[in-house]
């Protein structure tokens, strides 16, 4: 790898806000963080939890293209330096192998009935991740496992066809709140890009389920709620053109030009949304946020894009 520009030195007195949101290298972008003094915390968006890591002076942390992560906790004393440095050896227009672990390394489970998946859903352990697989509708079943859940176990919908139906199915180790759900749903979106850029039909047909759902739930729920209480209109017409543009280069992944703006596009938004967006809509929206997550987790795949 080729380290890019000039490292930069952050205490807590000059730590930019950006830090303290999720945020995530972009592609091909790796980020070394190395402590000089005192002790902080970081937080990652793991597949399937927040993982935190206690760093203290000498410790060094990479942090791959696509992980979510943030400044958890900076003690007054502490001084760290971020590198950003590229990835030679990959291209921004071709598969990030990194991204596809989400989906890659997920068991599965194929169920046959409700009382099969149940026990499914039951067995999944805190910190774990299970791919279902069925072929009757399980979201009934799995929207009454996140109510009775206390807010820990999550879904993102891969497939509704008439015979098969599945979705990565989530058991965090603490309670999921919105803007994390929302980043980790970005998270399974390019997991599913990455398997379709090497040719996987099945992640290509998740890929286009995952990018409606998501955009539905931002168009017909998020940005609503979010003008209502004084979002920046400005920003959510912007937000809805790359939408638009996003559909519009999704069905030619097959050109290289194509492919190239969206893979960059993709990785723009997403990161424009979890670093200014969802701050501002989670400020605005207070305790009415609360409100927007079971809907907003418990949305299934829209049934003119299921298996388009």
């Amino acid at each position: 790898m080729r380290k890019l520009g000039r490292s930069r030195r952050y205490s807590l007195s000059d730590l930019p806000e950006r830090l303290r949101r999720w945020h995530a290298p972009r592609a091909n972008r790796w980020e070394r963080l190395c402590v000089i003094a005192g002790r902080l915390a970081v937080e990652a968006l793991e597949a399937d939890a927040i993982t935190v890591q206690i760093l203290i002076a000498a410790d060094t942390r990479w942090i791959a293209p696509g992980l979510r992560w943030r400044i958890a906790e900076l003690g007054e004393e502490a001084q760290f330096e971020l590198e950003i440095h590229a990835d030679d050896a990959s291209s921004a227009s071709a598969p990030q192998s990194v991204r596809a672990v989400l989906l890659d390394e997920a068991g599965s489970a194929q169920v046959d009935d409700v009382q099969s998946l149940d026990a499914v859903l039951r067995s999944l352990e805190p910190g774990h991740r299970r791919i279902v697989r069925a072929g009757f509708d399980i979201g009934p079943v799995v929207r009454a496992a996140m109510a009775d859940g206390g807010g820990m176990l999550c879904w993102h919908p891969l497939d509704a066809g008439p015979d098969a139906h599945a979705a990565l199915i989530v058991r965090a180790s603490r309670t999921v709140g919105l803007v994390e759900y929302l980043g980790r749903d970005h998270a399974v979106i390019e997991a599913a890009l990455a398997g379709a850029l090497r040719g996987d039909a099945e992640r290509g047909r998740w890929l286009r389920n995952l990018l409606a759902r998501h955009l539905w739930i931002e168009e017909e729920l998020l940005f609503p709620a979010w003008l209502g209480v004084g979002g920046n209109p400005g920003w959510e017409r912007g937000l809805r053109n790359e939408h638009t543009r996003l559909r519009r280069d999704l069905e030619h992944l097959d050109d290289a030009v194509a492919r190239r703006r969206f893979l960059l596009l993709l990785d723009g938004h997403d990161e424009k949304e979890e670093q200014i967006v969802y701050p501002d809509i989670l400020a605005r929206l207070g305790d009415a946020a609360a409100a927007l997550t079971p809907r907003a987790i418990g949305r299934g795949v829209a049934q003119d894009h299921a298996g388009g």
